[in-house]
């Protein structure tokens, strides 16, 4: 036992197992994607936008967003098809709803990764078009800026939405 205390010697698996059932406990082991620390399933930050829009409205939703963008990216590829693989509710606002798709198109083309089949369902596009900015002048730039998978859900941004230093 010593031996083990100090770290001279490692216990297999089979050891370490014996050991913590005379101890009282018993091992299971844990396999899960490595997601980014803090990183949320798509369907949970549909969830929160609902309250975040009814609290801080728009721009603290899109903050939420945004913060999504960064724990995708920042998760390894299982992690990232496991935080976009469940549909998300409805958060109370189609332009988010259709966002919410649109995103998760744009980030999965991006990491190579093919689209859930949920960002197709109804619900999930938004007419009129929303330009997210809200700037009439921005409006052209927007048409031209925004990603293919935003604009297939008839959102707009400009260029640069995604990138946070």
């Amino acid at each position: 036992m010593a031996a083990y205390e100090t770290g001279r010697v490692v216990p297999r698996l089979e050891t370490l197992e014996r050991i913590l059932e005379a101890a009282g406990y018993e091992l299971s082991v844990l396999v899960q994607p490595v997601l980014r620390r803090g990183a949320k399933s798509i369907t949970e930050v549909s969830r929160e936008l609902r309250e975040i829009l009814h609290q801080e409205g728009e721009r603290g939703a899109w903050r939420r967003l945004l913060d999504f963008v960064d724990d995708f990216r920042g998760s390894a590829r299982p992690g990232q098809e496991w935080l976009v693989a469940e549909e998300p509710p409805p958060c109370g606002d189609a332009r988010f709803d259709a966002a919410v798709a649109a995103l998760v198109e744009f980030l999965c083309d991006e990491a190579g990764l093919n689209w859930p089949r949920w960002t197709d369902a109804p619900g999930r596009f938004v007419e009129p078009w929303w330009f997210v900015s809200g700037l009439r002048g921005y409006e052209a730039m927007a048409l031209r800026d925004s990603p293919v998978e935003l604009k297939r859900h008839g959102v707009f941004v400009n260029e640069g939405a995604f990138d946070r230093v």
